[in-house]
């Protein structure tokens, strides 16, 4: 089942990404989808499933935006493992409050690292101060959605743990 959903919740998040991301913008804020969902999953389940989740998402968004092959995908995956590091147990999970700060920092680290493989491979960029004021609202609007997210990736690592009656 975990399999399955780290296949099509990811590709789903990429997916919204190129379409429903642009139309619920706040000016300069635009949330990442697939970061959110990696995230929230990194910490509720740990960063060894998280990161796959990441990897797929990115590399769905990657598809869809146009840029560099990868650059979003491996831009998530270091935010990503960071923030699911340590002992996941079910009985005593992080608080809310805390992984959406975790969510908005990996945010942040993996929208910066985006900026820097863009410019490493040459890709034309806004200048400078456009480029933090995107990523700093992009985090923050990630890291709102998290208040939701996070409690629903909690719920559903929860309900994938539970044992078959077979």
């Amino acid at each position: 089942m975990r399999i399955a959903l780290a296949i099509v919740l990811p590709l789903l998040a990429a997916l919204l990404q190129g379409t429903l991301a642009p139309f619920i913008a706040i000016g300069p804020a635009r949330p990442n989808l697939p970061l959110l969902l990696a995230g929230s999953w990194s910490v509720a389940a740990g960063a060894s499933e998280a990161v796959w989740w990441a990897f797929i998402g990115g590399l769905g968004a990657d598809l869809l935006s146009g840029g560099p092959l990868g650059a979003f995908a491996a831009a998530g995956l270091a935010p990503v493992a960071a923030i699911g590091l340590g002992e996941r147990s079910s009985a005593r999970s992080t608080p809310v409050l805390a992984a959406v700060g975790l969510i908005g920092v990996a945010t942040l680290a993996a929208s910066l690292a985006y900026v820097a493989l863009l410019a490493l491979v040459g890709q034309p960029l806004p200048p400078l101060p456009a480029l933090l004021l995107d990523s700093v609202a992009g985090a923050v609007y990630t890291a709102a959605l998290a208040v939701i997210a996070y409690p629903l990736a909690r719920a559903l690592r929860g309900a994938t743990e539970q044992e078959s009656p077979f």
